[in-house]
């Protein structure tokens, strides 16, 4: 919690309940109330219970047992490219650029997610997978003063989704959001795989548009996509907008001109294979933008 690990051991009962008092180096000590289901018939594989600290808070703890193995493989194992979008509108004081990342899930059950969020900031996250095809999000963030966190839903038609709590302390210093903020993104995704070991093409026509990071106005672009991921921007073209995109895991990225700042900006992202479209980010002067690839409307 806030940067710092914490360990505690103990017994369970008769009854699958255990209570620990952790303590922590200059910060109040934690009570951690568990409880094993050993009891009833219901194979939950779960622990329940919560977590407080002197009254000034209690939070629900929930665990569920990792229980893939090589004898019992995960179902969701895969790459899913994902897209953490931004709240509707915009505010100039949060993020309108896109998150994004690769989740990484093993046949054995681990998850690994390596991205980025809408604002450069980089996010790695590696834990394992329930048998319900929940994973747990929490990443420590900006010198261990922020963080994200949230439930990741795996479904059955290989997408998955969340919705991502994110919170960012005031930095005085930063050229981005000195003021700090608190927001929520979505978490969308899907498996990804490549057009050479059988996945979809990524050749079509699409909309590119990118706004926020200090545009005066959004820029809007459509384009023509080869199977070998090479993007060519109809004219006119007063920007330069130019995008490649790597067919073997689903990433773009490109560069244009900024209109206000008159200069060459660089963007990445990634593409959703089933919906068809991708997303990812740009840093304007203080702000970050958005950058998003779908199909001509």
């Amino acid at each position: 919690m806030g940067g710092v690990k914490s360990a505690f051991k103990g017994q369970f009962d008769t009854s699958g309940n255990a209570t620990n008092t952790v303590t922590r180096k200059r910060l109040n000590p934690l009570q951690v109330i568990l409880h094993l289901d050993v009891v009833s018939n219901t194979d939950t594989d779960g622990i329940t219970g919560t977590v407080s600290e002197d009254g000034t808070f209690t939070s629900e703890l929930l665990a569920d047992r990792a229980v893939f193995n090589r004898t019992n493989s995960c179902p969701w194992a895969g790459t899913y490219t994902v897209v953490l979008v931004p709240p509707d509108g915009s505010d100039p004081d949060i993020p309108q650029g896109y998150g994004y990342g690769t989740l990484k899930v093993t046949t054995m059950g681990g998850g690994k997610l390596t991205g980025v969020l809408g604002d450069g900031t980089k996010i790695s996250v590696t834990v394992p997978l329930s048998k319900y095809g929940t994973w747990p999000l929490y990443n420590v963030l900006y010198r261990n003063q922020g963080s994200c966190i949230g439930w990741v839903t795996f479904a059955t038609n290989n997408t998955l989704d969340a919705t991502v709590d994110w919170f960012r302390p005031p930095m005085s210093t930063s050229h981005y959001y000195p003021a700090g903020f608190t927001t929520n993104v979505t978490l969308i995704g899907d498996k990804y795989v490549s057009p050479s070991a059988g996945g979809p093409s990524a050749a079509g026509d699409r909309q590119i548009a990118l706004g926020g990071g200090n545009l005066v106005s959004s820029i809007v672009k459509t384009g023509s996509v080869d199977a070998a991921g090479n993007v060519t921007v109809s004219p006119p073209n007063s920007e330069n907008l130019q995008i490649k995109l790597q067919t073997a895991t689903g990433q773009f990225s490109g560069s244009f001109t900024h209109p206000l700042l008159n200069k060459r900006i660089t963007f990445k992202g990634l593409v959703l294979q089933i919906e068809t479209n991708g997303a990812g980010y740009f840093l304007g002067t203080n702000e970050s933008g958005y950058v998003t690839i779908e199909p001509v409307p």
